[in-house]
């Protein structure tokens, strides 16, 4: 699956899908591109809760002090690792269309290793401006349109 788009919800309605496979007993993994520990602390406190792995790559809210090659490196070794494994589940690419469009992952190189999954493992991908690649390699694109959005205005800011 691939939700891209400038529209909010891309990586919530991922998440929730990972929770449900978790709560089904799939084993679940979720790899967070671009986003730090700080960015989603209470998705990813309630995630690990329901047995689903999570790595963190950076301490802060975004990958923006940190050297983001070196941790798109890291993030992507989770990413095939879970991939590569050998029995069904679900691995989500949160905001991996970012690291694709900064150069520091191949669009192509991506579509591969998500064609190449265990059969009956799922992968959803999330970000904006998704490349063609991506859109080819899906079996479901849902586009996220921003119509109007509440936390733009300070709304759910915590």
């Amino acid at each position: 699956m691939l939700f891209t788009g400038e529209g909010w919800g891309k990586s919530s309605a991922a998440l929730g899908y990972a929770v449900r496979a978790a709560g089904h007993g799939w084993p679940t993994t979720v790899v967070q591109f671009v986003k730090g520990a700080a960015w989603n602390a209470a998705e990813a406190a309630v995630g690990t809760a329901a047995g689903i792995r999570w790595p963190v790559f950076a301490p802060g809210l975004t990958w923006a002090s940190e050297d983001p090659r070196a941790l798109c490196d890291r993030a992507w070794a989770a990413a095939l690792e879970a991939l590569d494994s050998d029995h069904p589940g679900l691995v989500v690419l949160d905001e991996i269309t970012h690291a694709v469009e900064h150069g520091w992952l191949d669009a192509e190189t991506v579509a591969e290793r998500i064609r190449s999954r265990h059969p009956l493992t799922s992968a959803i991908l999330t970000g904006r401006d998704a490349p063609a690649p991506l859109y080819a390699t899906a079996d479901t694109v849902t586009g996220f349109t921003l119509v109007k959005h509440e936390q733009k205005k300070g709304i759910l800011n915590p």
